[in-house]
């Protein structure tokens, strides 16, 4: 099983597939607190990163150009920043996707991403998705 759905499955409507499109810490951000809110309250969630929004899944947060100044603020408000809060939807077990595009579009390869994380193509995150609601980043 990878995260809270299993691999032949599609999510059904209580699922939350959220799309990450844009490489800005305050979309990430929500993304990340939504995803935690929702696996906190039992709800499987389905992460997937494509164009700029690959570089929420790297090891790196280089690519991403407010990040420093975005987690500064988040953690001297005593908020978790997109760390913490990456490393806690793994834990409570996000599945996390990547486009293919995406990774070329950014000069970027597998070997970049985090653990965990799968490379696919857009047809497969909507297998998956199936009829999870949908919410874009």
């Amino acid at each position: 099983m990878t995260g809270l759905i299993a691999e032949t499955q599609a999510a059904s409507s209580e699922a939350l597939a959220l799309l990450l499109v844009e490489a800005r810490y305050e979309r990430l951000h929500a993304a990340f607190m939504m995803a935690a809110t929702a696996l906190a309250l039992g709800r499987p969630v389905i992460l997937f990163g494509m164009g700029s929004g690959v570089v929420a899944f790297c090891r790196s947060w280089e690519a991403l150009p407010d990040h420093a100044q975005g987690e500064a603020g988040r953690l001297n408000a005593g908020v978790a920043g997109v760390e913490v809060l990456r490393d806690a939807i793994q834990e409570m077990g996000a599945e996390m996707m990547v486009c293919d595009s995406g990774l070329k579009a950014m000069n970027l390869g597998a070997e970049d991403l985090v653990d965990g994380v799968r490379v696919v193509g857009l047809p497969t995150f909507l297998d998956r998705a199936g009829a999870a609601r949908q919410l874009v980043f």
